[in-house]
Formats: C-alpha cells, structure tokens, sequence
C-alpha cells in the first residue's frame, strides 16, 4: 500500500495489495512442477486405495400414495345406515394415527428391532448362478454384525485370542423387549436407523421409503420388508379400537344369545307344562315368559347389529396404500469408486498449485515482515 499526491496537492492512496502477477504466478508453478507432479501423484494412489478400500453401497427408494379418508365414509356408514344405526354415535371422527407419524414410526426401536429377524438372500449374478453359485441365506442382524461373512484363519485366530477369557457368545434368538436391549442389539438397531430413511409430502401424503445397503439384493429385500412392515404397524395401530370394539359386542351378543335360549327354553316349558290347564297364574306366567323371550330376543338382535357393524368398522379402518414406484434392484452403486479418485487427485491439484503458487510465496513475505517487526522492536 503506497501514498502518492495529485497535481492538485491531494493525497491518494495506492493499494496494489489485490494486483497478481499471473506470470509470476506461472513461473512459479512451472519451477516447481516436479513436486506438484508427486504431490498429485501420491493423492491419487491415496485416492486409489480410498476407492478398493471403500465398501459399495447400494440405494432403493420406494414410493406409496395412503389412503385419505373420514372414518365414516363408504362401505361403514353405508352399513350403518342400513342396520338403522348412527355411525357417528359409536365412533369420533378424529384418528390419532397421522401420516405424519410415518417417520417416527421408522425410526422408532420397537419397529427397528422386529426388523433384526428378517431373513435376507445375497445376491448371485446370472454368470455365478451358471457356475453353481449359491445364494447366502442371512438375517438383517448377522449382516450388520458380520457374522454371515466367511473369514480368514488369521482373523479367526484373532478373535479366538480375543475371546478367550470372555464367556462364549450366546446366538441371537429375536429381541425379548425393546426397551432393554443388549449394547450390541442397540449398536445394531442404530446402525439399521441409519440405513432406512423415511419422508413425506405432508401436502399430498406421498410416503418415500428408502434404504442403503452393502448389498443390491438385500438391499431390495429390507425395502419391501420395511413397507410391508410399516403397513402392517399402521394397519394394527388404526384397528386396535375397532378390534376391541369387535371383541366386547361379540362377548355380549354370545351372552344375551345365551339369555335368548334359555328365556324360550323356559317358556317352551311353560307352555307345555300349562297347556292342559286353564288358570289366571298359569297364563300369567306364561305372558311374563313370553315377554322375557321378546326382550331377550330384541337385546340379542340389537347386539348382533352392533357386532356386525364393528366388524365392518375393521375393514374401514384398514389403511390402504397404493405402491406408486416398487423397489427396483439397483443396477450400480451409489458411491462411484472412479469419482472417488478424482476427488482425491483435485484435492491434490488444488493444495498442491495453491501452495506453490500463492501459499509459499505469502508464507516467506509474512515469515519476512514478522521478522522485520521484531528487529524493529529489538533496535526500540
């Protein structure tokens, strides 16, 4: 930064500060060019290893429309209205159970650890199926523990070695309760978290299901799984009330139909024993017997409506969803192992060309400057 002054006697000051000399610049670069050339050379071999060292990945994305709709529409209240009974009177018309909650639901650990039993299947090319390749059958929970996975005689020599004063590992039988998991079931339930990611349009209540995997197949596998899943939990979640609504009128209309046979039995027996005698008591009895078999009867009836109209009301609670995309076997995975390498080599191209180019030539004018400050505040 200079101080200069105009014909006019004004001072101006000059910063020349931003100004690059390209060529300089250039020269530079062009004097150092073998170290630029082994410093791009050495980020890509680690570029290199990073990529035959990387695990590949594999996505599937799957997407459902749900069903929007009053719980008192269709199939229901048509029933309703035909058996003489207000749909509104047994039921509310709000539902707990939004699709909103749909995301939740896929990151919660009850759900997530149901999902630890799942059988999966590897996948095996055509070619390796015409050499007599195998699948390898596994679950989700010996995938991501890497139980299914053959080792080496070293590596078992490792873990024996490991293993030899802890107490030998029980086999995973299924998750007793989800609150209490082990530390290596819940490192697993949260790996299995991260794998599966759930989004919705709150707007049209589009659901997006997708997950990531180490395997094409498997991969396509658990996707289908956790949409049927999920679909079943929202199913049971929506028809638990209706359920137990069912299960109450059936218990009740199996005990007035007990009333009912046992109200005529009576008064079949009545009219047998009394038909040969003509008194006031015996009809009567009879009248208070064949009034008890009319209640009786209506209660019965009455509750058998009740009961047929909670069974439809199951039905109508079901949700239902429509796959809009399935779960397509993914042809190549998500992370390329070629853009891993140029990442690595652009790195390398850019601390390289910026440090022989701007990076040192700052460092020895500031190494510079300091040192003249303090001479300055030596000779002060």
């Amino acid at each position: 930064m200079e101080e200069y002054q105009n014909n006019n006697g004004q001072q101006y000051i000059e910063d020349d500060a931003l100004e690059i000399d390209w060529k300089e610049v250039l020269a530079r670069l062009l004097k150092h060019w073998k170290q630029i050339f082994i410093i791009c050379f050495v980020f890509g071999v680690m570029g290199i290893v990073s990529a035959l060292s990387m695990k590949r990945m594999y996505s599937v994305r799957l997407t459902l429309a749900p069903e929007m709709q009053s719980r008192t529409a269709g199939g229901y209240g048509s029933i309703a209205s035909m058996l003489g009974v207000s749909a509104m009177s047994m039921y509310g018309a709000t539902d707990a159970m939004n699709i909103t909650l749909f995301p939740e639901i896929c990151k919660s650990t009850p759900f997530l650890a149901a999902l630890l039993e799942v059988p999966l299947q590897s996948y095996v090319s055509e070619e390796q199926k015409e050499q007599g390749v195998q699948p390898k059958k596994t679950t989700v929970y010996k995938h991501l523990t890497g139980e299914d996975k053959e080792k080496t005689e070293l590596q078992k020599k490792r873990e024996a070695r490991r293993n030899k004063d802890k107490p030998e590992k029980k086999p995973f039988t299924g998750v007793k309760d989800p609150t209490e998991l082990p530390r290596e079931q819940a490192a697993v339930v949260s790996a299995l978290a991260g794998m599966i990611n759930c989004d919705i349009d709150k707007k049209t209540g589009i659901t997006t299901i997708g997950v990531v995997m180490d395997d094409p197949y498997m991969v396509k596998q658990l996707a289908d799984t956790v949409c049927a899943r999920l679909q079943v939990y929202v199913g049971n979640y929506r028809t638990q009330k209706s359920v137990a609504d069912y299960e109450y009128y059936v218990v009740l209309a199996d005990e007035a139909r007990q009333e009912l046979v046992k109200a005529q039995a009576a008064y079949a027996a009545s009219v047998d024993y009394d038909r040969s005698v003509i008194i006031q008591s015996a009809n009567s009895e009879k009248d208070r017997l064949r009034e008890e078999v009319s209640i009786a009867s209506q209660l019965y009836s009455r509750l058998a409506q009740q009961r047929e109209l909670a069974r439809a009301k199951i039905q109508e609670d079901k949700p239902v969803y429509a796959v809009v995309q399935p779960a397509v076997l993914p042809r190549g995975p998500m992370n390329s192992r070629a853009k891993r390498v140029l990442i690595w080599g652009f790195l390398g191209v850019i601390i390289s060309f910026g440090w022989y180019g701007f990076g040192e030539e700052f460092y020895r004018k500031l190494k510079t400057d300091v040192e003249d400050i303090l001479a300055e505040e030596k000779k002060s």
